[in-house]
């Protein structure tokens, strides 16, 4: 019967030092995925907070939600607006970042995630801005910009630090 040491040395085995050469293992896409959706969905509640603050403080006419359903053709439903931000926010986004943000710049995977997040915003901006004027079309692009890049970085940290892979991975061409 096989030792499952076999071809090392005991001795070699029992050194920290030695442990310590061995390269960690890469996280499989399962584990990818799951570290996404987490930060998924700490970045979606953290850009939710926010909007809720930013709604109730500054600008009551901005009803992100709200229009997000009517984009969607559901009607001016906030609570379905909320659902899709959520759904987006915690799987499709995430999961997409994880599949392709490792070719987009940044030497770590938060500052993808920020690069990342600032390519979202772009649509976001575009699908949302003709709803808003004056203040409230000011607070909103200020404050969607701020959210989303916080969010990307959340999204890249969380991902990173439940997989180990907080470097931005080598892409082989």
């Amino acid at each position: 019967m096989a030792s499952d040491n076999a071809g090392h040395d005991d001795a070699a085995m029992d050194d920290p030092s030695v442990e310590e050469s061995y390269p960690t293992p890469e996280a499989n896409e399962l584990e990818r995925a799951l570290g996404g959706i987490a930060g998924g969905i700490v970045g979606t509640m953290l850009m939710i907070g926010v909007l809720f603050i930013v709604n109730a403080t500054l600008t009551p006419g901005i009803d992100v939600f709200g229009t997000l359903a009517e984009l969607a053709g559901v009607g001016n439903t906030p609570a379905i607006g909320l659902a899709l931000f959520l759904g987006a926010g915690t799987f499709a986004w995430p999961l997409l970042f994880v599949t392709l943000g490792a070719y987009l710049p940044g030497a770590t995977r938060p500052q993808q995630g920020i690069v990342f997040a600032a390519i979202l915003w772009t649509g976001f901006i575009t699908a949302f801005y003709s709803h808003y004027a004056g203040f409230d079309l000011a607070v909103f692009v200020v404050f969607s910009v701020v959210t989303h890049l916080a969010y990307g970085w959340v999204l890249g940290f969380v991902s990173a630090r439940l997989t180990g892979q907080y470097e931005a991975p080598e892409i082989a061409v």
